[in-house]
């Protein structure tokens, strides 16, 4: 509960949960109402749960951004900052680029070995039958529900630290309007809404940065930042002793350590993140996480740099809002070392843009568990065990109540955290040790042929009751042998119980399949042949899992760069870089601080552009259309080389359906196919079908049965 004086009236606490989000409800609804009848983008349940399989790299990277860029990742990054100095946003900033590289390399897998699959769960069912799926739905509902009711958790408490709202109320309004448009819209919406959310955090961000290092009267310059951090030094030491300029803090390794490990476990495990795999073009999924991997990187590293160094440099100074003390360890907790950075360096409408980035974050993540709670209860639960012949209509009947219920679970659950005293710090470090073995089981359903069922459903709890007991004797040893809530949450022991978690686990399932004398190998290729889509499934959503050998040939391509960028960044970054610096052990000098922001300053402004326009170029000609200034038109494309510069004009090229007796010309998506075009001496002509009444589907759509669609432009 909240005990200190809020920078903020409630008014705006309810402002932004109400009204704003009854105003994103609205527009959400909007937009998915033009998608319908100005693009055609009917609503099936296999666009629903997974946005027809064919969303492009630039959508990918804004929506990897958005999942990653939880309340924790705004407010602990800010938090560590503050605690810890420079190292604190550093390590959140890789410590999270590392789960999102590893996860590249399990997406490009789902893509390549399950094309059809709408969660990874389903593949569970198919290799290791009712046992095995259930063990792994437990794991995996269990990541959705914690992990959605940390996002909530984290973003109730920071509106009632900052505004003086009541917990309970914000727990309760925070989800309602994103409810209301993940239920209208599903997947598409979510994706949709993940870039209007990072725009505005990048545009607050951006302004953030520039404000505090550029123009700020309190600081206005790196050097002027790198003294007041000297002053603060002094007057307000760290508690691990050492520098606010310095990477030598044994404690904030072992902390982000075991959060980035606890991170690994939900990311694996959670279906909010497999579902933007899965809703991705083949050709889409390297580029969207690599680029939302760098766009991501820097919003924790100048959030940090920015906002939580501010508190901390500010501290001595008499217009600081706790001066002359020091943030207690309620308001650390809190995340407000960000809210009042934030109020120091933009007055009051400063806090209230942290407030607004908040709920950005709070919303958009939100709503991509909404979506994968209900993609799991609909086709790992009612489809599978209830009605197995369900027609499309029944799974997103389904599907949209699974949407509103788990809105209400969420919000319980995180009131709940709430009034037991936990916190995101300490939910972040536990999580893991429950939820890791999920990492090798996905690892090893993917690419081991032979493990077996019994080694899944004993290995994995084993490995989970493994973690658990060694955080607890690593307790009781570090903590002078007193085992509670404030002892469990100390960094060695979190680190210990998530490190025994996460290896033990894959060991025991090798270790019981090898003794398995029923062990036996399993084909992986029926995992993509085995999972139906469902009945109100469109042609061109049935071609958007078909892998074809160009697909196989790119994702192999990038299966081999994307091993190449997580030794990059795990062992190059993470473990040589970080602790080359944790051993110099000295601070850094105001020019390596000068050029470190500097380099941050150009980061955040490339991220921001890149994530904002790629998006809006690859959708043009669909942005075009809805305002009415692309109209398509009948006609043909004659005379284009197949040469580079033209191999884009040809996924242009308009395909014609008309209908018998109808003078009425129907307009087929031209990025539906690429190969709409129709080879011919190296040119590409218009290509025409005419279709009866009866058949619904042209003849070129027959004929190219088996082509993978591309979908270019979204």
């Amino acid at each position: 509960m909240v005990q200190f004086e809020p920078i903020l009236n409630q008014g705006y606490g309810y402002g932004f949960s109400v009204g704003l989000g009854a105003a994103f409800a609205a527009l959400m609804a909007l937009i998915t109402r033009v998608l319908t009848t100005v693009l055609g983008e009917t609503q099936t349940s296999e666009r629903f749960s997974t946005a027809s399989r064919n969303v492009n790299s630039g959508l990918i990277a804004s929506s990897t951004v958005s999942a990653w860029t939880w309340p924790a990742t705004l407010l602990t990054s800010g938090a560590w900052s503050y605690s810890h100095g420079i190292s604190g946003g550093f390590l959140y900033g890789i410590g999270g680029a590392v789960q999102i590289t590893l996860f590249l390399f399990l997406a490009l897998q789902i893509k390549l070995k399950a094309p059809t699959a709408h969660t990874v769960s389903e593949c569970f069912y198919i290799r290791f039958g009712k046992s095995g799926h259930w063990l792994f739905l437990c794991y995996c509902i269990c990541t959705n529900v914690l992990i959605s009711s940390l996002l909530l958790l984290g973003g109730a408490q920071g509106f009632a630290a900052t505004t003086g709202m009541h917990v309970v109320a914000a727990s309760f309004l925070l989800p309602l309007g994103v409810m209301a448009y993940t239920a209208l819209g599903g997947l598409k919406a979510t994706f949709i809404s993940d870039w209007i959310h990072t725009v505005i955090i990048y545009i607050i961000l951006i302004i953030t940065m520039y404000t505090c290092y550029c123009t700020s009267s309190y600081i206005g310059s790196p050097s002027r930042m790198y003294e007041l951090l000297k002053e603060a030094e002094v007057a307000f030491p760290s508690a691990s002793g050492h520098s606010y300029l310095s990477f030598h803090d044994s404690q904030m390794y072992y902390i982000t350590w075991s959060v980035m490990l606890g991170g690994l476990g939900s990311v694996f495990g959670d279906p909010g993140y497999s579902q933007r795999a899965i809703a991705s073009n083949s050709r889409s999924v390297f580029q969207g996480y690599l680029m939302g991997t760098i766009c991501w990187w820097v919003i924790p590293l100048a959030l940090g740099f920015s906002a939580g160094l501010t508190s901390r440099a500010l501290l001595t100074n008499p217009s600081f809002v706790t001066y002359p003390n020091p943030l207690t360890d309620e308001e650390i907790g809190s995340g407000m070392p960000v809210m009042y950075g934030l109020h120091m360096l933009l007055g009051e409408s400063g806090a209230a843009a942290g407030l607004l980035m908040l709920f950005m974050s709070v919303t958009s993540a939100t709503s991509a568990e909404l979506i994968a709670f209900s993609s799991v209860a609909t086709y790992d639960i009612y489809k599978i065990y209830i009605n197995p012949k369900a027609t499309g209509k029944q799974l997103i009947r389904v599907s949209h109540i699974a949407v509103c219920v788990f809105s209400l679970i969420m919000a319980a659950l995180s009131i709940v955290f709430n009034y037991v005293g936990v916190n995101t710090g300490w939910l972040l470090s536990f999580v893991g040790i429950i939820l890791l073995p999920e990492v090798g089981a996905i690892t090893l359903m993917l690419f081991w042929k032979r493990l077996s069922k019994l080694g899944l459903i004993i290995g994995a709890p084993l490995g989970t009751v493994s973690g658990i007991v060694c955080w607890v004797c690593s307790t009781y040893a570090f903590g002078e042998h007193i085992v509670s809530k404030s002892t469990l949450s100390i960094p060695k022991a979190t680190f210990i119980g998530n490190i025994v978690s996460l290896f033990s686990a894959p060991l025991y399932m090798v270790a019981i399949t090898l003794l398995d004398p029923s062990s036996r190998s399993f084909d992986l290729t029926r995992l993509g042949e085995t999972i139906k889509m469902g009945d109100d499934a469109l042609q061109e959503e049935k071609r958007a899992t078909l892998v074809t050998e160009e697909d196989k040939n790119t994702i192999f391509r990038q299966t081999f760069y994307s091993i190449i960028v997580n030794l990059f960044v795990l062992l190059g970054v993470y473990v040589v870089i970080a602790c080359v610096l944790y051993r110099w052990g000295h601070d850094l000098s105001k020019t390596s601080f000068t050029i470190l922001i500097v380099v941050l300053l150009v980061w955040v402004i490339l991220a921001g552009l890149y994530i904002i326009m790629l998006p809006l170029y690859q959708g043009r000609h669909a942005l075009a259309r809805v305002c009415g200034m692309h109209a398509p038109h009948a006609g043909t494309i004659k005379n284009v080389t197949n040469t580079s510069a033209t191999k884009f004009v040809s996924l242009l090229t308009i395909a014609t359906k008309v209908t018998e007796g109808n003078d009425e010309t129907e307009f087929i998506n031209p990025c539906h196919n690429r190969n709409a075009g129709l080879r011919d001496g190296g040119n590409f002509s218009f290509a025409k079908s005419i279709s009866s009444q009866n058949s619904g589907v042209s003849e070129m759509g027959e004929k190219e049965e088996g082509i993978r669609e591309k979908g270019e432009l979204n």
